[in-house]
């Protein structure tokens, strides 16, 4: 797994690794969370991309912010699931992000976004053509820097999940586009990936989809 995404490339403080003892790996389940009472008890190995909050029953490996930034990884899955071609990093301190080479309508680009599965768009600022895409995978429209950082690379669109009140508003002054798909949805074209990556190894590998942690409700008119 350290040489899909080195553990060296993670964002400081994040838990990155293996949790558990010397076992030889035939199975793997992947999960975007661990939830409590998951049937993972099958499988030799549980892959994780986020850290858990609870400790799973069977040794486990967390490939979080390093997949993210990896050449190949979460952010490069995500651009080629909505059919984009990265020609750079969006922050290169980190490795996060990528910028890509648009030239397109909104509408077809939110269609190609409506391929993710998303529960439901949000969109901020919508601007009728596009030139270059921004596609962060999971967290990037909480993250003020990164909104910014995209405005001064002259990034026309931002894709990517956990718009927060602020940083619409912040995009509003700047005039950029933000495409809210959500954490979970703009995160599992990465998982796809990992899966593929993991059976080249030779090793059984599934995912376990536990979806969004929430349902939408939605109010009458």
């Amino acid at each position: 797994m350290n040489g899909i995404a080195p553990e060296s490339l993670a964002l400081e403080g994040d838990p990155v690794g293996y949790h558990g003892p010397d076992i030889s790996v035939e199975s793997a389940v992947i999960m975007m969370d661990y939830i409590e009472g998951a049937v993972v008890d099958g499988y030799d190995l549980l892959v994780l991309h986020h850290p858990p909050l609870l400790r799973p029953p069977v040794p486990y490996y967390v490939i979080h912010s390093n997949w993210d930034v990896a050449d190949g990884g979460a952010c490069d899955a995500l651009a080629e699931a909505l059919n984009l071609y990265p020609e750079s990093l969006l922050d290169p301190a980190t490795g996060i992000g990528r910028i890509c080479s648009g030239d397109i309508y909104l509408d077809e680009l939110l269609e190609r976004v409506s391929g993710l599965n998303p529960s439901s768009i949000r969109i901020v600022n919508p601007a009728e053509n596009i030139d270059r895409v921004a596609v962060v995978s999971g967290f990037g429209l909480s993250q003020e820097d990164l909104i910014i950082r995209a405005f001064n690379e002259e990034v026309s669109a931002f894709i990517s999940g956990d718009l927060t009140h602020r940083c619409a508003v912040l995009a509003r002054n700047l005039q950029i586009t933000l495409v809210d798909a959500g954490h979970y949805s703009t995160e599992m074209p990465g998982l796809l990936r990992l899966r593929d990556i993991i059976e080249d190894f030779g090793i059984t590998a599934d995912i376990l989809d536990t979806g969004t942690p929430w349902q939408e409700y939605m109010a009458p008119d």
